[in-house]
This record gives C-alpha cells, structure tokens and sequence, in this order.
C-alpha cells in the first residue's frame, strides 16, 4: 500500500530535514502542520497517541511525550525518530495492516498520506486506523486541498524540483472538501470538522515563527476551504 518506487526513495528523516534544514518557506510549511496539531489536537499527557505515516516523527520530535507511537511503512523512519528523539517509540507498518489490538489509541494523527493512496486504499487505511482507535478517540487527518493554489504550487516545486516529485509519481488521488468528507464519514469516522490551513501561514511563517502560528489559528477558524491544505477532525463512532 502507498509503496511506489519514488517514495521507497525518499529518505526516512526527510519531514524532519525538511522542518528543521530545508529551504525557508519548507521550514515554514511543515512547521504549520505542527502548528495546526497543537491549535486542535495536542497529544494529551494521558492518552496512547497513533501519528500514522509519520515519516521521521515531527509530531514526536515537537511534543516530546513518551506515549506517542510513529508508524511508518520505512524502517528508516523509526531510525530516523529514534536519533531525533532517544527512546521514542517507533515501528515500521503499512497504514492497511498495524500492528495493534482493536480500540487501543485515543488520538490518532495521519498527515498528508491518502493522497499517496488509491481510493480503495485510502478507505482501507481510514478503516485501519478506526479499528485501533478506541470508541470516541479523536482524529485529525490532513490532505493536500485540489481546490486551492496547491494544483499549482505542485506544479512548480515539481518543475524546480525541489521535492522528489509529487504529481503523477507519489500523488494518487486529488482530495476536495467533498470527497475528504466522503471518504472519513464511510470508514467509521464522525466528522467534526473540516476546513483548511497554510493559505497565508507559510508565507508569514518565513518571517516569524510566532506570526505563523497565529496565522494558523486564525486559519483553521476562518479560511474555509481555501487553504492549500484540508483537515479533518473527526471523532471514532461507537
């Protein structure tokens, strides 16, 4: 699942080079991400935390909190949170097949991954994750948003190349407001919210880290659907 050869090339602490090293307005981007996890869904110091498809782990690396649990198809990745964060817990897994009991998390993060997936896929990993979360857990999935300016954004990093590419090669499938909707409400999931970010975030995050985050807020309670990025917050039915 999401096995393509482009991704297997990408190297397993690429999400926290790209946070901490990358170019500016990547640093700024994937700081928003964290930004939009401590707005609406930070870990909470009790609770058994899934961050799904967690490449190097940034959501372990910004929280610190020793019950987060990074899962990822790459055994790189593990490696990579492991020596960002000693004594972290990680473990390689597909998003179709975790290696966890039935209703064992109450947060669940998966960060601009069923995009990377077929529709049937993506179903079966929303599925997967509602199986291991425990009834009420709560959920905060993000997705590129194919109704904003990020069809062309895409479109330029992948003619510069500054990513290893994305449309047509890791990108399988184009979300909108409607068929995120979908596609959480089919696989157990109670839609709490929906809306976007990064509309203006990463572009004043490149001068602040801390206008950034404001930006972020007031993004998630006011850009709609507009933002180059979806979230969804959902809540796992009983």
């Amino acid at each position: 699942m999401g096995d393509s050869s482009v991704e297997h090339q990408i190297a397993g602490a690429y999400q926290i080079d790209a946070l901490l090293r990358g170019w500016r307005f990547q640093r700024a981007w994937h700081r928003a991400r964290l930004d939009l996890v401590a707005h609406l869904l930070p870990p909470d110091p009790g609770a058994r935390v899934l961050d799904a498809a967690s490449g190097s782990g940034i959501v372990t690396w910004r929280f610190r909190a020793p019950h987060i649990v990074s899962a990822d198809m790459r055994v790189s990745g593990g490696q990579a949170v492991r020596a960002h964060t000693p004594g972290a817990r990680a473990v390689a897994a597909t998003l179709d097949a975790l290696p966890f009991p039935t209703g064992t998390f109450d947060q669940l993060y998966l960060f601009e991954a069923i995009e990377h997936l077929s529709r049937d896929e993506g179903r079966r990993a929303l599925s997967e994750l509602r199986r291991v979360a425990r009834p009420g857990a709560h959920a905060l999935f993000t997705t590129p948003n194919y109704r904003s300016y990020w069809v062309v954004l895409e479109r330029v990093i992948d003619a510069l190349r500054l990513t290893p590419p994305m449309a047509d090669a890791q990108h399988l499938l184009a979300y909108d407001g409607g068929s995120l909707r979908d596609a959480v409400e089919s696989t157990g999931w109670r839609l709490e919210r929906l809306g976007s970010f990064n509309l203006i975030a990463p572009f004043v995050g490149m001068l602040s880290w801390r206008a950034g985050a404001r930006a972020v807020g007031l993004e998630v309670d006011h850009a709609r659907r507009a933002g180059a990025l979806l979230f969804a917050l959902c809540a796992a039915e009983p």
